[in-house]
């Protein structure tokens, strides 16, 4: 009966949206506390196999998603209901499949001749995708939103034309217990060694870590984490052209920071996910922790006792552009070459990206899904401004720190060599080709954080082994692909 209630109370929903009886704040806030399983019924899509050129049926639009989250669903629905009313006869179907599995799940879509319509898949992924002639240029859509609309670096361009439509950036800084700092008698730390030994100084007060971060199999983990360590030692894993790097001396340096900072966690969490970062901080077992917007979603549902002494920073991580430079990570919606209705799936990429409809998704998780369209961070500010609801009034400040630091915020797997030689000109789009033999599972940097943190293998001969690793890597890829070069866009 549950289920049935929920699936007439999103039926009802959907009337009072188009109904214009609600506004989407007020739809997205009623639906999302409906089951995932109603929400999913009510845009539930299946496969539809190849006829001719293209695949599927032109009145239909798919859209294949990893996110199975309420808030997520609930925008869908939310946006499928308005592009119905706008669109007679056609209809939006969503599928939902595992991100674990992605890569095989969409190559077998590929070969079955299966219509996947609007999906986003890994951004490093994007290349091959579209060399084997699954991506559709999506440049006039692009174009009738703006260029200059989009942040620097969002954007996926492959030969001159775009292959992606942007859906959310991010930045992932550092949350902090003020009221420990200030028991401790210490500022909000400014410079890395004021940092470390804040972490250092409460680290084992009344039971608790200094900072919960993570290294493990998954190979984001040391991806994200270190990234502002690597980027403020003024280098990156390689430079624009694909030249390894991580083999500087400065580098060097900033493996040692991060397992002097890493020596102040639990033992647990030098081999964990990214959830045990969110739990941790959330029991209050930790001062400090690294994580993206979602975090603070948690705190403050799970344990708004500690939100309410808890501030949001960046990281000063070390010498060069210190709390400058931060790792973050996009996502972008690719269009299916073979999609049965290009034109009309181009209309429904720009709804869900743009305008109102975007800033009610970058809310659905606040702080996290920040919007990589000027236009929307624009409204994003003026509802922040304006008082917003319970979230936004109490945490501006958390979302404003994330705000600022989005732009200069990067992947080294989306963004290589954005920052070489002590030298930014800010963030690009240069895809690293070979990403997958630097991250496998587990990442050739995750293997080193590992030797050293839980092998006790001196940092600089860990770093020379994973230096080799990663040329390795690299010079057999370039070696097997003589024609490639780098393309880099802003």
């Amino acid at each position: 009966m549950g289920h049935e209630n929920d699936v007439r109370t999103l039926g009802r929903l959907r009337q009072q949206l188009l109904g214009g009886d609600i506004s989407r704040r007020g739809f997205l806030t009623a639906a999302m506390g409906l089951s995932s399983a109603a929400l999913l019924s009510g845009c539930v899509g299946g496969l539809r196999q190849a006829t001719g050129g293209s695949v599927g049926d032109p009145k239909v639009i798919p859209l294949y998603t990893v996110e199975n989250d309420p808030a997520t669903l609930a925008f869908y629905n939310m946006v499928i209901a308005k592009f119905e009313e706008a669109h007679p006869g056609h209809k939006v179907t969503v599928t939902v499949y595992s991100d674990s599995n992605q890569l095989q799940y969409l190559t077998t879509a590929f070969q079955n001749g299966v219509d996947v319509g609007i999906f986003s898949p890994p951004v490093s992924s994007f290349p091959d995708f579209q060399s084997a002639g699954h991506l559709a240029d999506i440049g006039d859509a692009i174009a009738r939103v703006g260029v200059d609309d989009f942040l620097p670096g969002t954007r996926v361009l492959i030969g001159g034309n775009d292959y992606g439509m942007p859906l959310q950036s991010n930045s992932s800084l550092v949350y902090y217990r003020k009221d420990l700092l200030e028991k401790a008698g210490l500022a909000e730390p400014k410079t890395y060694d004021e940092y470390l030994n804040a972490i250092r100084t409460l680290h084992g007060q009344d039971g608790r870590i200094g900072i919960a971060m993570a290294i493990g199999a998954t190979p984001q983990l040391p991806l994200q984490f270190f990234a502002p360590y690597i980027y403020q030692s003024g280098w990156d894993y390689f430079d624009a052209d694909g030249n390894l790097t991580f083999d500087q001396p400065e580098v060097l340096d900033a493996v040692r920071r991060f397992t002097d900072v890493m020596q102040h966690t639990s033992q647990s969490l030098k081999n964990a996910e990214f959830g045990d970062i969110v739990n941790a901080y959330t029991a209050g077992q930790a001062a400090f922790a690294t994580f993206p917007g979602r975090l603070g979603v948690a705190l403050t549902e799970k344990a708004p006792d500690i939100a309410a002494n808890t501030g949001v920073m960046p990281i000063p991580a070390g010498p060069y552009k210190t709390g400058q430079l931060h790792f973050g990570s996009g996502q972008q919606y690719g269009l299916f070459s073979r999609t049965a209705n290009p034109e009309l799936a181009k209309e429904l990429l720009i709804m869900l990206t743009t305008g109102d409809d975007a800033l009610e998704f970058a809310l659905t998780v606040p702080g996290h899904l920040l919007p990589p369209l000027k236009s929307v961070q624009t409204k994003l500010r003026e509802r922040m401004a304006g008082g917003g609801d319970d979230y936004i009034h109490q945490h501006s400040d958390w979302m404003e720190t994330f705000l600022g630091q989005v732009e200069n915020a990067m992947t080294s797997s989306v963004s290589m060599g954005a920052v070489t030689d002590h030298t930014f000109e800010g963030k690009t789009l240069n895809l690293m080709p070979w990403a997958t033999g630097i991250w496998p599972s587990p990442a050739i940097d995750g293997d080193m954080f590992s030797e050293i943190l839980l092998n006790g293998v001196a940092p600089d001969q860990a770093w020379q082994k994973a230096c080799e690793r990663m040329r390795t890597v690299s010079d057999d890829w370039k070696t097997k692909n003589p024609g490639w070069h780098p393309e880099v866009s802003r």
